[in-house]
């Protein structure tokens, strides 16, 4: 008759009492199953852990580098909004050097000009814009380089165009007055103001620029002194003809150094800073006339 149980006989060292220990046959197996499964699951356990820890590190490594590209990718966005910076300053000064060469072109408008970009930022604040924009840089970035290449290949004909033009044109150039005669600040703008001794409102026909008295006052084009001398209003006063139909008009001089008839090259001493005159302080009153017509200095000015 087949054993319905197992006995098992435990032996204890030396004197003590042997142990005799029955198990159920049934009862046998199924400790066994059970230990079998325990074993099978707790090395699938270890095995699906180490599993996902390596999944966890690729995924942290990927996302590391995801950061690492998308931070690339928005410090290149900046720089091509330098760029694009660059390019409209290009385009202002092509629009003067055309302007005062008489070589018509339109100003620009901000539509040329459409193109993205992102702010200016250190490595944190990109990685947390990256985490929460989920912009298709790629795609902006690729669009904003086909709007520049576009921008800078026209800029490219315009520069040789103007070039030509200059050429042409090089003695209208030279007197031509696009400096500064006074490096300084402006205190006032050409166009109304209230007069400064009596509040009464004005037509401002020049801009003035703040700098201390004796600062030398520079020829911003070649010209003819055609006056050097005191006027009631304007103090120590000079007048630069230019040719072309251009006067230049330098007022509350401290001292003029030039005399009349002298020729005078761009970049030459003609005076110095003062406050001679109807002035509050030293400044230098500066005024561009076209054919009799006082026109705003800054439209002129480039550097």
């Amino acid at each position: 008759m087949q054993k319905k149980h197992f006995t098992f006989v435990l032996i204890p060292p030396r004197t003590a009492k042997v142990l005799r220990l029955k198990v159920g046959r049934n009862l046998f197996f199924a400790m066994v199953g059970l230990g079998l499964v325990i074993m099978v699951a707790g090395v699938f356990s270890i095995l699906r852990s180490i599993s996902l820890e390596a999944e966890l590190a690729a995924y942290q490594e990927l996302k590391t580098d995801y950061l690492e590209q998308q931070i690339s990718l928005k410090k290149v966005s900046n720089k091509v909004n330098t760029f694009r910076g660059e390019i409209d300053r290009m385009r202002e000064l092509d629009y003067k050097l055309r302007l005062i060469t008489d070589l018509n072109m339109d100003r620009p408008g901000p539509s040329i000009y459409g193109i993205g970009g992102f702010m200016e930022g250190n490595d944190e604040e990109l990685v947390k814009e990256a985490n929460i924009s989920g912009l298709n840089l790629v795609a902006v970035l690729n669009k904003d380089l086909a709007r520049l290449e576009k921008m800078a290949r026209y800029q490219e004909e315009s520069f040789n165009n103007l070039k030509a033009h200059l050429a042409d044109k090089r003695d209208l150039v030279e007197r031509t007055p696009f400096r500064w005669p006074v490096r300084g600040f402006l205190s006032s703008t050409f166009g109304p103001r209230p007069d400064p001794f009596t509040g009464a409102q004005l037509y401002h026909e020049a801009i003035d620029i703040v700098a201390p008295k004796g600062t030398p006052i520079k020829a911003p084009a070649d010209g003819i002194v055609t006056f050097s001398g005191y006027d009631p209003a304007l103090g120590n006063m000079l007048v630069l003809d230019h040719g072309y139909g251009v006067i230049t008009r330098y007022g509350h001089n401290n001292a003029n150094l030039v005399r009349e008839g002298q020729r005078i090259k761009r970049g030459d001493s003609i005076g110095t800073v003062g406050s001679t005159g109807r002035s509050t302080g030293p400044h230098l009153h500066y005024e561009i006339r076209l054919n009799d017509k006082a026109i705003n200095p800054l439209t002129m000015i480039i550097r």
